[in-house]
């Protein structure tokens, strides 16, 4: 599928407003890419975000990037759909399936997380994840179930 965004989106006060995490709680800055079974977000990881250890950012920090790509796909489908109105979707990691962290990026780096939507079933998403930086490496992947608790 094409990327249905214009422009890529780097406005951090917009992405927040479509993801239900809020700070200092928010571990991705940019929407790259949307189509209907693809997201690609951006962060850069900074001294200040709480999910670092003082030179790199934590396995945890690269587990909820991933979640809140997730998020960050939904909300953006639901912005779209409902017109720029409502706020977004909470929701919970139901399950975390061949998690693999190979490396931690340094403060400063600038990461690029992929969800590819697997399956969607009522208010479970099952999906694929990576995290890479600007050079390509693979610095994490999973699978997980997600689940949306909120569907008004």
């Amino acid at each position: 599928m094409p990327n249905l965004l214009e422009d890529k989106i780097t406005d951090l006060d917009f992405v927040k407003k479509l993801i239900p995490q809020k700070d200092p709680f928010v571990m991705i800055d940019k929407l790259l890419f949307f189509d209907t079974d693809k997201v690609v977000s951006g962060l850069t990881v900074t001294s200040d975000n709480v999910l670092t250890n003082g030179t790199h950012f934590t396995e945890g920090g690269l587990i909820e990037n991933m979640a809140q790509s997730i998020a960050l796909h939904r909300g953006y489908r639901g912005y779209i759909n409902r017109g720029g109105d409502g706020k977004p979707k909470t929701g919970f990691i139901g399950s975390i399936k061949h998690a693999t962290i190979n490396s931690l990026p340094e403060i400063g780096t600038d990461i690029e997380t992929t969800v590819e939507i697997v399956a969607e079933i009522m208010m479970v998403s099952l999906v694929k994840i990576e995290v890479k930086d600007m050079k390509g490496n693979l610095l994490a992947s999973s699978e997980m179930k997600t689940i949306i608790v909120d569907p008004q």
